[in-house]
């Protein structure tokens, strides 16, 4: 294939030839740092997908990526067991730390704290409220970001 940069996608003719039978093209939109101001995130659980050395280490993984992105301003949202990524005792407190430096604003729900005994430290960063606040504030969002 000819191995020039495009700045759209459009593939020439002869190109298109070579894709046949079982082969799929997949067309991926480019990665720009424009439109990076924000980004919404809900955190519903302490683990990704399933609750085991597993998923920890693929919410680590997506954290650090938040962590580490190029966004100015990151709102979080933690609800059901993702408070759990404040306690000290949780093997993600570390990398949730990073995270909530970065981020502009943490927004836990109360019922959560409560059903899972957590401690956490009030500071400008945190924010507890009712889990229908959070609701309320998740209806508006267009364009969240949610990890389960």
């Amino acid at each position: 294939m000819n191995s020039n940069p495009r700045s759209d996608l459009e593939l020439q003719e002869d190109e298109l030839g070579q894709f046949s039978g079982d082969q799929l093209l997949e067309v991926m939109q480019e990665k720009t740092d424009e439109g990076h101001n924000s980004k919404y995130v809900l955190i519903k659980h302490d683990y990704y997908s399933s609750d085991s050395d597993h998923g920890r280490d693929i919410l680590s993984g997506f954290i650090s990526a938040l962590a580490d992105s190029s966004f100015d301003s990151l709102v979080i949202y933690l609800i059901d067991s993702g408070v759990l990524l404040l306690d000290k005792s949780n093997p993600l407190f570390s990398d949730m730390s990073r995270l909530v430096k970065k981020a502009e604003m943490v927004i836990t729900a109360s019922e959560s704290i409560e059903e899972y005994g957590v401690s956490i430290t009030t500071d400008q960063k945190t924010v507890i409220q009712s889990a229908r606040s959070v609701a309320e504030d998740l209806i508006y969002i267009p364009d969240l970001l949610i990890l389960e």
